[in-house]
């Protein structure tokens, strides 16, 4: 999913990313082995906002419904796809007109 430029604004290390989302180390490795965390530069390890965002995303479907880390990713892969169909619906009703009808005129 596409995300907006104020997600990036972060810039934090694995280790601050951990502190941050309050999971064990290898359970936020395994987001990264899975794709669900991707990050440009590996070599660095340097996420943004954005990874942030998703890790806590990640981290509240593990909670609630006990979601393994492979179950977490085609969730959340769903939830984006879902925003993108929202998108392209609200896109949708704005450019189609809008026709009222009367029951009167029905008959």
């Amino acid at each position: 999913m596409k995300h907006s430029p104020e997600f990036n604004d972060i810039i934090m290390s694995l280790d601050e990313l951990i502190s941050a989302c309050g999971q064990e180390r290898q359970w936020v490795i395994e987001l990264i082995e899975e794709n669900i965390i991707e990050y440009d530069v590996p070599e660095r390890e340097q996420f943004t906002g954005y990874q942030l965002t998703t890790v806590r995303r990640a981290s509240r479907l593990s909670r609630d419904f006990e979601a393994s880390v492979p179950a977490i990713g085609l969730i959340l892969e769903l939830l984006d796809e879902i925003e993108q169909l929202r998108q392209l619906k609200r896109q949708l009703d704005m450019q189609a007109p809008v026709i009222e009808v009367t029951i009167d005129q029905l008959k």
